[in-house]
C-alpha cells in the first residue's frame, strides 16, 4: 500500500528512481571513501590503538637481553662484613636456632631496634637466657645476616 502511494506521488517508477538514485550514489561514494586505506612506513605495522595513542611507540626499544654467564649481581658482590653489638635477649627459640633481641645501635650498620636473628650454631643459645644483656658478633653476607658469636656481657662491679 505504501509503495502505491509513492508511485502516485512520483508518477512512475522512473520518477521514483530519479529521486532515489542520486542518494544511493552519494551513500556508495561516501562508503567507499571511508574504507581503510593501505598504510606505508611505520604506521603500516601499528595496531589501531597504537595509532591513536599519544605515546610514540615507534621510539620505544625492547629491553636488551642480559649476557649469559655471570650476572651483574654476582659481579658486584660485596665482601662479607662483621659488626659488633650489644642488647638484651627477649625470646629464645632453641628448636629453630634463633632469638629475639632488643639491641642498641650497631655502628655503621643499623639503628637500635627489637628484632629476631638466627645463630650459626643452635648450641650458642644454651649459654644465654631471656633477660641477659649480651654482646654479639653479626656477620652480613650481602643481606644474609647471622650471629656468629653470642655471650653474656661483662657486668660492671
Amino acid at each position: 500500500m505504501a509503495n502505491l502511494k509513492l508511485l502516485d506521488h512520483f508518477g512512475t517508477v522512473g520518477g521514483l528512481l530519479g529521486v532515489l538514485l542520486p542518494g544511493l550514489v552519494l551513500v556508495a561514494t561516501l562508503s567507499a571513501s571511508c574504507t581503510r586505506q593501505p598504510q606505508t612506513g611505520a604506521a603500516a605495522n601499528q595496531t589501531p590503538q597504537a595509532a591513536a595513542s599519544p605515546i610514540p611507540w615507534a621510539t620505544i626499544q625492547p629491553p636488551t637481553q642480559a649476557p649469559t654467564g655471570t650476572s651483574n649481581a654476582q659481579a658486584k658482590r660485596l665482601p662479607i662484613r662483621t659488626f659488633h653489638g650489644t642488647g638484651v635477649i627477649r625470646l629464645i627459640n632453641l628448636k629453630e636456632a634463633w632469638f629475639e633481641i632488643d639491641h642498641e645501635e650497631i655502628a655503621g650498620y643499623m639503628a637500635a631496634m627489637r628484632m629476631q636473628w638466627r645463630v650459626k650454631r643452635g648450641s650458642m643459645l644454651k649459654s644465654v637466657s631471656v633477660g641477659d644483656k649480651v654482646d654479639f658478633k653479626l656477620q652480613d653476607d650481602n643481606g644474609s645476616e647471622v650471629i656468629i658469636e653470642l655471650k653474656r656481657a661483662e657486668r660492671m662491679r
